[in-house]
């Protein structure tokens, strides 16, 4: 165990199972050529796992032809009508789930029982249908950034249907991922003590290269190999999150991607445009959940949903539906994943729905506000905070408020301003209160939480 980082230590490749056939069945000359050039590059990272998209023909091609769902743009839902497909879902669910099975099919969806991740931390096995294949059975572990960590059933086919989704969102940014065997499609960045760094290729994408790597010193053989590699694999894209993404565009790289995909956190209007600039492309916020797959893209001011097979609900804290406009949890009812179809699933994030042209998340800023008070005994919400603090191109942070009312605002480091700075457009808001304020690396929690209080 590491004093810095409190995970049990991975030994790399100490549990390797499957061959490069078992984890490529489509892999093609061309796809092997490209891993052997990503697996011996002279100033490739220290690689710790192997990950292979275990993807069929069939499910390349269902895959494929999704992007015509996606294409058509039609939700199945209005602000006042719910798609048709989700009773049937209801009805596959009561007769196949061994949670629910022998229980009474509510009439209407409003009347089904509210599940969470605590459904999915020992009893996962209860939410997966009697009928599901589980000859390529994957699972996964969350974070547990939003709440308790949960074990998610998936198949390989539902784990790659995020990239036909990614290039639909790319489209409406006029990027077009050109894949084939001779192009390193996608690089995966993080930047934190410990991360998996692996090479791979993708079926999907006819064989392109998908490398993850952490952009941490610790994870290469020497400094410099990180920029030598990235510019060598020339991405069309890079995704990770605001703190990895803000530590990619500290390096020397010569190659500019096509676009840049964030996610897992939020990311700052700040911050996007500094990596509009550093990188001369298209930033693209995307958000999602490991359980359901990505659930909406950011436009402007808002978070457009994902013409997915998918129906999203706001609930307040009792789990009744808010009125448009209404900030509650962000709760999910999605059936594309054969191994855990959900029914009103409760995220852990809080926004509010409207109708723009389709439907739309406003406000979406993780998990639920938090009340902040001030000396004179007034309220603040978490909300307001964000405002204040955004404009400052913060990466991320840490604001908590203890049992006598002190505040201590931690800082991602990277790119941060002096901390009275920070200090003074906190206590603009806030007012005459305690404050410290440090610059720390926050990359050691992989989705700092930002806001907490005793009070």
């Amino acid at each position: 165990m590491r004093d810095d980082y409190p995970v049990p230590d991975y030994v790399p490749m100490a549990a390797t199972a499957l061959t490069d056939a078992e984890r490529w069945p489509l892999l093609t000359e061309g796809g092997r050529a490209m891993l052997t050039r990503l697996r011996e590059h002279p100033a490739a990272p220290l690689y710790n796992h192997a990950c292979g998209d275990r993807l069929t023909q069939a499910s390349v091609d269902r895959l494929k032809s999704y992007q015509d769902i996606l294409r058509d743009g039609y939700h199945g839902w209005t602000s006042t009508q719910q798609p048709p497909w989700v009773d049937q879902l209801i009805t596959r669910v009561y007769g196949t789930v061994p949670r629910y099975r022998g229980k009474t099919r509510p009439p209407r969806l409003v009347d089904v029982p509210l599940t969470d991740r605590i459904d999915l931390l020992s009893r996962a096995f209860e939410c997966v249908p009697d009928d599901a294949d589980l000859s390529d059975l994957i699972v996964y572990r969350t974070s547990g950034s939003r709440g308790p960590a949960a074990t998610v059933p998936m198949s390989p086919e539902f784990n790659a249907l995020d990239l036909p989704v990614i290039e639909h969102v790319l489209a409406k940014h006029g990027v077009t991922l050109s894949g084939g065997s001779s192009r390193v499609s996608l690089v995966n960045v993080y930047a934190q003590p410990v991360a998996y760094q692996f090479a791979s290729v993708c079926s999907y994408l006819d064989g392109a290269g998908i490398v993850k790597v952490n952009v941490e010193p610790s994870g290469w053989r020497a400094p410099d190999d990180r920029v030598s590699f990235l510019d060598s694999c020339q991405p069309e894209v890079y995704t990770g999150n605001p703190i990895s993404l803000a530590a990619l565009a500290e390096l020397p790289l010569a190659h500019s991607p096509k676009a840049v995909i964030s996610g897992a956190m939020s990311l700052s209007d700040t911050l996007r445009r500094q990596l509009e600039s550093r990188f001369a492309c298209p930033v693209i916020d995307l958000y999602g959940i490991t359980e359901v797959g990505l659930i909406s893209w950011r436009d402007h001011d808002v978070h457009r949903i994902l013409p997915r097979r998918l129906y999203v609900e706001i609930l307040d804290e009792h789990g009744r539906r808010c009125e448009p406009g209404v900030i509650g949890e962000v709760t999910v009812t999605c059936g594309e994943n054969p191994l855990l179809p959900l029914l009103r699933y409760r995220t852990g994030d809080h926004a509010a729905l409207d109708w723009r042209y389709g439907p739309v998340l406003v406000g979406l800023d993780g998990r639920a506000p938090v009340r902040y008070r001030r000396t004179n005994g007034s309220w603040v919400n978490s909300i307001e905070i964000t405002h204040v603090l955004s404009p400052l191109g913060l990466v991320a942070w840490q604001l908590h408020q203890g049992s006598d009312g002190a505040l201590t605002l931690s800082v991602h480091e990277t790119g941060a301003p002096d901390p009275d700075v920070i200090a003074r457009a906190l206590t603009s808001l806030m007012g005459d209160i305690p404050l410290k304020v440090t610059l720390d690396n926050l990359a050691k929690d992989t989705k700092p939480q930002r806001y907490t209080s005793d009070i």
